[in-house]
């Protein structure tokens, strides 16, 4: 049940986040989001590892454990999160995350493919049940937009059936890039156990090794961005209003220095096919918090897909 909690937790500071930083993407760039709030992590994990006294631990591990550590941050984070912030700067946060949050079905298969899971009737049910919660949501998101005229003025996520292709192929390569980096995160931690036999830390230890390495990929891209961007849109340039950079500090410290822990933290603890279908449950916290904080409706259908969510969700909890 720790597990599942802290797998919860995760869910809620990632939510949280996200809906903060669509409220700067009028100033900010998906790519640069995700590379300030990469660098937040980075700081945040490497003076922790100094203040507990386990930098010096990433040195005891095997390189070919580095590489996998990397790879998994690669996919997660690099590919996935900045396709994800793509797809919900055209579609909004709670059809982004329905759409993304498929990524159960890729981890269940991935996970008992590589990680030897023992397979459970009940995540079939808890999946069919989540999956049914999301459909209803986005369709429900989607019905809300389209049926406003003034939509496409106040927000710029109106969707089509043409113009939401992108994006929604955008929010598919997020799921499978969550779902790759999850199952490496699982294992990755696992093995870190096994090697300097402690509990507790290979969180910290693998965030540590995972999140330079990202933050250089990441680095390169705001540069390219930058150089090569449309110089007449602000959205590539550094100069940004003081209250944009606020809340990016805001979201990076809630949504990756604890969410990438808390993420982490729960794939070692809870394994990944559960944290995968607690995390799809996400659309659950955020239609609350983006009809509050950023005006996005809300339909009875999306709160019949809401409770929806919340039966797979105690579905796989119990």
């Amino acid at each position: 049940m720790t597990g599942e909690l802290i797998a919860i937790l995760a869910v809620l500071t990632f939510v949280v986040s996200n809906v903060l930083f669509r409220k700067t993407e009028r100033y900010a760039s998906p790519v640069f989001i995700n590379f300030f709030r990469t660098a937040i992590g980075t700081l945040t994990f490497i003076v922790l590892a100094v203040i507990l006294g386990i930098f010096t631990y990433i040195f005891l591990l095997p390189w070919n454990l580095w590489v996998i550590t990397f790879l998994s941050f690669l996919f997660g984070q690099v590919i996935g999160d900045t396709a994800y912030f793509k797809a919900q700067k055209e579609l909004g946060t709670t059809l982004a995350l329905a759409i993304s949050m498929t990524f159960p079905i890729f981890t269940v298969i991935l996970s008992l493919i590589f990680l030897n899971r023992a397979f459970e009737s009940k995540i079939i049910l808890s999946i069919v049940l989540i999956g049914l919660g999301i459909i209803v949501i986005g369709k429900s998101k989607m019905k809300a937009e389209n049926k406003n005229p003034l939509d496409s003025e106040i927000h710029p996520q109106k969707l089509s059936y043409h113009t939401s292709f992108i994006p929604i192929v955008y929010a598919l390569i997020a799921s499978l890039g969550w779902a790759i980096g999850l199952v490496i995160i699982d294992y990755v931690t696992n093995q870190i156990d096994q090697i300097l036999v402690t509990n507790g830390i290979s969180s910290i230890i693998s965030n540590v090794i995972r999140f330079p390495f990202a933050l250089l990929i990441l680095l390169l891209m705001v540069w390219r961005e930058n150089n090569f961007g449309n110089s007449k849109q602000n959205i590539y340039s550094f100069r940004k209003p003081s209250k944009t950079w606020f809340i990016l500090l805001i979201a990076s410290i809630i949504g990756t220095s604890l969410g990438a822990y808390l993420y982490t933290e729960a794939a070692h603890t809870a394994g990944a096919i559960v944290m995968s279908l607690l995390a799809s449950a996400s659309p659950l916290f955020s239609l609350p918090l983006t009809y509050w904080l950023n005006k996005e409706k809300i339909t009875k259908y999306g709160f019949l897909g809401v409770l929806t969510t919340i039966l797979g969700v105690i579905v796989v909890i119990i």
